[in-house]
């Protein structure tokens, strides 16, 4: 459990093996007078103490017995500058493991206990160094495996998101209090706010709140990755598809119908996004009861998928059929992308898709065969959620931010329908209390003990 305590801790920053240099971290108030016990500058009578903060020193490990344990660069960072807020030193080894071990036994051994996860970023923010957004912020940047993920990271560690969540805060605030000086002088009749200002001032940060919840689709897609389900009849070049995109002959190819019985997943990174494609059984009725299993999990998929690709044979299905398909899908899932795509151009010659091209934001004709007809899909959807990336100036990517949103958005719609109807001032200041309170569970200013632990315990120990 994370504590409020200020002891000394270390952890190693780097990760366990053999590597050219290891990092070990140590930070709290006594940090830099307790390795000044274990260091020997290659400059006599050199004090780590006296050293200015943002500063490298070389010299020698030396354990108990006036060993030297490795050759090392000191980093001092004195408090309030550094990652910490606290006395900080920061030791590059020689990364053998061997040695990685023997200095931090050391440390142990002259008072120094071991950090737990996330406890380095845990005194960052309880010494106001970051707030709780920006730290969980830090832990997405840490895990990030592409650019976009790494590029919304770090828009919200420089605090895009919190200055957003603070100023709300601040403006509701400030609502508050005229509320507060009406009750207090409730018995004067006192009417310290024009109604209609802050009616409308309400009805303006409700849009604010509605704008971030309805960037959690988009921001937790990105950040967990795509999920692109291929669906069609069987036989019409799924599998084809599918292989073409991940450039690997993983999905069985066949003649035989229903030759995918179950889901075949693969991974690609389009212009910096994660994709996750999923190659499904055709959907057909049937009797054979495996099939019959493949085509309820696809059913399956297609609910959870953000973008479907909805592949037909374009050699034998006539121009009503499709439009009648097309119509079909967009009519069932409203919500989703869609792609329509008309395979096998190669062996069809009898249909011309231009009208249907003018009239349908994302249909193709292609032949599956060709990787280079196959690239266009894929550049039209890493376009798709480039654009709204774009038009997205602040992105939620966090469940427990998104659910802080919705409560405090529906406190709002609370507090404006009883402004509205003309109830008591007391009513209205109870529901922006609550508002206020949700906003502020997402920047850590109002918090619990439990909320903390489970953030920063998903943290590797060196942070």
């Amino acid at each position: 459990m994370l504590g409020l305590d200020d002891d000394p801790i270390v952890a190693l920053a780097t990760p366990v093996g053999f590597s050219a240099i290891s990092v070990i971290r140590i930070s709290g108030k006594n940090s830099i007078s307790i390795v000044e016990n274990i260091f020997i500058s290659i400059k006599p009578g050199k004090k780590l103490k006296n050293q200015s903060t943002h500063t490298i020193h070389l010299g020698y490990i030396v354990a108990e017995n006036n060993s030297f344990l490795d050759q090392v660069l000191i980093s001092i960072f004195k408090s309030p500058f550094s990652y910490t807020g606290e006395n900080m030193i920061e030791i590059s080894c020689h990364g053998s493991y061997y040695i990685q071990q023997q200095i931090l036994q050391l440390l142990i051994r002259i008072g120094i206990r071991l950090a737990r996860p996330g406890e380095f970023t845990f005194r960052a923010f309880i010494n106001k160094k970051v707030d709780l957004s920006q730290a969980e912020a830090i832990a997405d940047l840490i895990i990030s495996e592409n650019k976009i993920c790494h590029d919304i990271s770090l828009q919200q560690i420089k605090g895009t998101l919190s200055h957003t969540i603070k100023d709300l805060r601040k403006k509701l605030l400030d609502f508050a209090s005229l509320l507060e000086l009406e009750l207090d002088f409730s018995e004067e009749n006192v009417i310290f706010a024009n109604r209609s200002e802050l009616f409308s001032f309400l009805q303006e940060l409700k849009m604010t709140l509605k704008d971030l919840i309805e960037s959690f689709s988009l921001g937790n897609a990105i950040k967990k990755g795509i999920y692109v389900v291929i669906i069609g009849e069987p036989n019409v070049g799924k599998s084809t598809f599918f292989n073409q995109v991940i450039q690997e002959d993983r999905s069985i190819i066949s003649h035989i119908e229903g030759t995918t019985r179950d889901c075949v997943e693969g991974e690609i990174i389009l212009n910096g996004i994660l994709f996750h494609f999923l190659d499904t059984a055709g959907i057909r009725k049937t009797k054979d009861p495996i099939e019959i299993m493949g085509v309820e999990k696809t059913m399956k998929k297609i609910e959870e998928a953000q973008v479907i690709l909805y592949i037909f044979d374009s050699s034998n299905k006539e121009e009503k059929k499709i439009i009648n398909d097309i119509q079909t899908m967009n009519k069932k899932y409203p919500l989703k992308n869609i792609f329509f795509i008309a395979n096998k151009s190669d062996i069809s010659s009898f249909h011309n898709f231009e009208n249907l091209k003018s009239k349908i934001p994302y249909f193709f004709e292609i032949s599956a065969k060709n990787y280079h007809e196959v690239k266009r899909v894929l550049n039209a959807l890493s376009s798709l959620f480039l654009n709204q990336l774009k038009n997205k100036k602040i992105l939620v990517t966090q469940y427990r931010h998104y659910e802080a949103l919705k409560r405090s958005l529906r406190e709002l719609s609370f507090a404006s329908h009883t402004f509205n109807k003309g109830f008591s001032v007391d009513l209205v200041s109870i529901n922006i209390k609550e508002a206020l309170r949700y906003l502020g569970e997402i920047t850590g200013e109002i918090t619990s003990e439990d909320v903390l632990k489970n953030i920063f315990s998903k943290f590797c120990i060196g942070k």
